[in-house]
């Protein structure tokens, strides 16, 4: 059988350190990339915020260009005699 290497406290604890400080860059890396990944994923929401505000204030001057538009492709459709 072989025996254990002894070490003191301090080597215990300064392995304890050595462990926390990885631990603490590696969180912090992960909590910067939370905030990338929230930060994307306001964007379709602010898209579609933008978009609805849009159409709210332009609906009737989008639905009369739709409504001239298919008039239009009518009227070259039907023949006149």
């Amino acid at each position: 059988m072989q025996k254990m290497p002894t070490t003191t406290t301090d080597q215990k604890l300064d392995a304890i350190v050595r462990h926390l400080e990885r631990l603490d860059k590696r969180d912090r890396l992960r909590t910067w990339g939370g905030f990338v990944r929230a930060i994307l994923g306001f964007i379709p929401l602010l898209i579609f915020i933008v978009s609805t505000w849009y159409l709210y204030n332009h609906a009737d001057d989008i639905l009369k260009k739709i409504t001239e538009q298919a008039a239009e492709q009518a009227l070259k459709m039907t023949p006149f005699k």
